[in-house]
Order: C-alpha cells, then sequence, then structure tokens
C-alpha cells in the first residue's frame, strides 16, 4: 500500500517540477471506514466506505497552487499539478510561503489501524441497550458508529517522506429525553476510541451527559435578566471561550490582519493564573495525533497560555513570516486544559446565583471577543444547588473579562479521545430570558 502511495508522490514532484515549480508537495491518501447507523432506536445500516485523496501545493516565482483530486490515475494526476501551476500564474507574490526544508524519513502508526468489526457491533448494541435501561426517557435519535483507517504518505521537493498509519473507532450519538407529548432540546455525545474494551456509556461524559438531558423536560423561564455566574460544560467552554480565543485572538487570520487584542500581548497575564491551554496532539488521551502540519513540519506540543501568561500564538510558519512571531508548535486542535481541585458538585455549591451551561448556540463572536447567544440544555443554580432546568436562555459576556474572571476549575474533565477539557465556572456573565 505505501509504496503505490509514494510512487504516485514521486511522480506528482517530478511533473511539477518538469513543469517550472521551484517548490512541490503532496499528501496522497487511502481511507476505509465500516460504519454502522441506528436511527430512532434501531439498526438502518451497515456499510464500508473507500475514499482516495491526492492535495498538491506548488510554487512559482513567490506563487502559491493548490488543488485537490480523488483520484489516482496519472492521467488525472497530471491534469491537476497542470492546474495547480496555472493556479500559480493568477496569484500574487508572496515571499512569506514557506514549506519543511530539512531531509526527514519518518513513519508514524497512531491509534488502532485495524478494525474489529464483531466488537465495534457488539459495543453499539451494548451502548443501546445500556441507554434504554439505564435511561429510558432518551429516545436515541440518531447514532454513528465507524472506525476509519487511513494510509497516508506526504512527500515534497525539499527530500522530506513521512509515511502515516492510523486508525481509531468513533461513537457519536444524538439524542433527546421524552415523557408523553413533552420534550427535552437534543444533545450529541461524541467520543474516540482507540481500543473497545469497555462500555461507550462509561467513555468521556456520555453517561453524565445522558443524566442531565434526561432533566430537561419540563423546564422553567428563568425570570428577571441578572449578572452572576456561568459554569460552562466542556462543550459550551470550547463554543464560547476556546472557539473565540482560538479564532480571533491567535491565529493566522487575525494577526496578520491586525485585529487580534492580543497582537501585542505575548508574555503578559491575559487570563487567571490558574489557566494553562495547551495544544497536545502527543499527550496520551489524544487517539490520533497530528504528526506535521501542512507545512511539512514536524507537530510537537506547545502551550498557548502558561500560568494565564499568553506564551505562543497559534501561527504557521507563513503566518509566523508575516507577523515577525515564532511559528506554532503544531496546527492541530488537540487541546487541553489542566484541571483544578474542586469536584462538579463542590464548585455548584459555592454559587449563589448563576446558570450550568452544556451546550451554546450563537453568532460568530466579535473580533474584541463579545458574545451573545443561547444557552441550550442549561439548569439554574441558585443558593449552591441546581433548582431546574431552564428553557432557552440567552448569556452575554465578553472572552477577554470571563479569563480574568474565573472562580473555579473542576477536577471533573472530559477525555474524549482528541481533548482534554473540564468545566470552568465564569464570574459577571449577563443572563437573561429570551
Amino acid at each position: 500500500m505505501t509504496d503505490k502511495l509514494i510512487h504516485l508522490a514521486s511522480l506528482i514532484l517530478k511533473e511539477a517540477q518538469s513543469l517550472g515549480a521551484s517548490y512541490a508537495q503532496c499528501t496522497v491518501s487511502e481511507d476505509e471506514t465500516r460504519e454502522f447507523n441506528v436511527d430512532g432506536g434501531q439498526f438502518s445500516l451497515m456499510r464500508t466506505l473507500f475514499d482516495r485523496g491526492v492535495s498538491i501545493t506548488v510554487l512559482k516565482d513567490q506563487r502559491k497552487g493548490s488543488v485537490h483530486l480523488n483520484r489516482f490515475d496519472e492521467e488525472a494526476v497530471k491534469t491537476a499539478v497542470q492546474e495547480c501551476l496555472a493556479a500559480c500564474e493568477s496569484a500574487e507574490p508572496d515571499p512569506a510561503w514557506a514549506f519543511a526544508d530539512t531531509p526527514c524519513d519518518r513513519t508514524f502508526i497512531s491509534g488502532e489501524p485495524e478494525c474489529d468489526t464483531d466488537a465495534l457491533f457488539s459495543r453499539t448494541k451494548e451502548l443501546l441497550e445500556n441507554i434504554s435501561e439505564r435511561h429510558p426517557k432518551i429516545l436515541v435519535e440518531q447514532m454513528i458508529t465507524s472506525h476509519n483507517a487511513g494510509y497516508s504518505v506526504y512527500m515534497n521537493t525539499n527530500d522530506v517522506l513521512y509515511r502515516t498509519r492510523s486508525g481509531a473507532y468513533s461513537f457519536s450519538v444524538m439524542y433527546s429525553a421524552h415523557e408523553g407529548e413533552k420534550g427535552s432540546s437534543f444533545y450529541s455525545s461524541d467520543v474516540t476510541l482507540k481500543k473497545l474494551d469497555r462500555p461507550v456509556i462509561d467513555c468521556a461524559l456520555i453517561e453524565r451527559e445522558l443524566s442531565e438531558v434526561e432533566k430537561q423536560i419540563d423546564t422553567l423561564p428563568l425570570g428577571s435578566k441578572y449578572v452572576g455566574t456561568a459554569l460552562l460544560a466542556p462543550a459550551a467552554l470550547i463554543e464560547i471561550v476556546l472557539y473565540t480565543m482560538l479564532s480571533n485572538f491567535v491565529s493566522d487570520a487575525s494577526l496578520i490582519e491586525g485585529t487580534s487584542i492580543w497582537k501585542d500581548k505575548l508574555n503578559t497575564q491575559v487570563a487567571d493564573p490558574r489557566l494553562t491551554l495547551s495544544v497536545v496532539p502527543h499527550a496520551a488521551h489524544v487517539v490520533v495525533g497530528e504528526d506535521y502540519t501542512n507545512e511539512g513540519f514536524l507537530s510537537r506540543d506547545y502551550d498557548i497560555l502558561r500560568d494565564g501568561k499568553l506564551v505562543s500564538f497559534a501561527l504557521s510558519q507563513y503566518g509566523a513570516n508575516k507577523t515577525g512571531f515564532d511559528r506554532a508548535g503544531s496546527t492541530s486542535w488537540n487541546l487541553k486544559i489542566p484541571t483544578g481541585n474542586t469536584k462538579l458538585e463542590d464548585m455548584i455549591r459555592k454559587i449563589d446565583k448563576g446558570i450550568l451551561v452544556m451546550r451554546f448556540s450563537g453568532g460568530q463572536p466579535a473580533p474584541s471577543g463579545e458574545f451573545s447567544g443561547v444557552a441550550k440544555n442549561s439548569f439554574r443554580i441558585e443558593n449552591g444547588r441546581i433548582t431546574g432546568a431552564l428553557s432557552e436562555t440567552m448569556i452575554s459576556g465578553c472572552v477577554p473579562d470571563m479569563l480574568m474572571n474565573i472562580r473555579d476549575i473542576s477536577e471533573d474533565v472530559l477525555e474524549d479521545g482528541t481533548l482534554s477539557i473540564p468545566y470552568i465556572a465564569f464570574d459577571g456573565i449577563t443572563i437573561s430570558g429570551q
């Protein structure tokens, strides 16, 4: 398998150079997915999917062109290379384009490349049965379980060659709770696994999330507007805080365009000293992490925030060249926030007036980090206890302010095969009814 991919990659690079490219790189991959679908609580589909992909990037006169295709025949590949060079002709010259230029030959194996189809079916069936037995009010609207295995080869004209073989099991369950004609909002639980050595319901936070959704059939309106504490579950924390931070404050686009409010904040305090945010593609909890970046550099773990200080931007080499800052260790989203020392139940006991948010729905946050949206699957917290589920409630705030107003970080953590994220409580959030 790998020899075939290497042969095709070599052909692509030779063709690009023969047409005048000063640099070329390509990734050639083949994937196989075995999948089970469940709809309305019943098995509805079993299938095996095969996919091929070729991604080509070339430079000519400091102009970049890229194309993607899903065919391996030589005629199609040569045509794609020609299209790639043609794309260069219409691009603007940019001396910031840069790619890995140190010769390297590496092989990477991650996750579980071989699928145990019988075990995948058994764990899928078991998960359905466990949900039915433990959470009788839950209706599984859709479940997709799969194993994805892939081979890929990355090669560039600077004598860099990476061979990758990877595989992982994934479980995605969308569900809601029902009692008579009443029903909750939907929720989705997801996990990526290397092995199927324990019941899936006991992985990640699936059991807890099912229990919480079961309590959301009967909801009450918030009542009067107030400023209080928002306790964000990992999914809401990602949607509100981490996405905003990564997209608006530390990314290539925000720093190149100069819209990042943190562009002059490197090595200064931007968050509570208890908060560290790392990108960790090689961490033990990550099933299949990033081995190398799109520019061909080997990936490494790194910190964005350390003890509340901004210590790195999430820049590619191109972004680094454009801004003058250092390139980040990787381009993955395998995020980790170290846990605190407080159990979730004790965090709730310390909140006089607030809200537990499991999911958030809102528009694109402003460059300043201001946001507003609907807290879904949420609960009212009063006098240190959860007093009931809320109908859809609006929350708003400003992410930079939130980062400086952390009340507590939980020892409870979501580890779903890609992320390691705790619950975090923030003061100063505006909470209001629809």
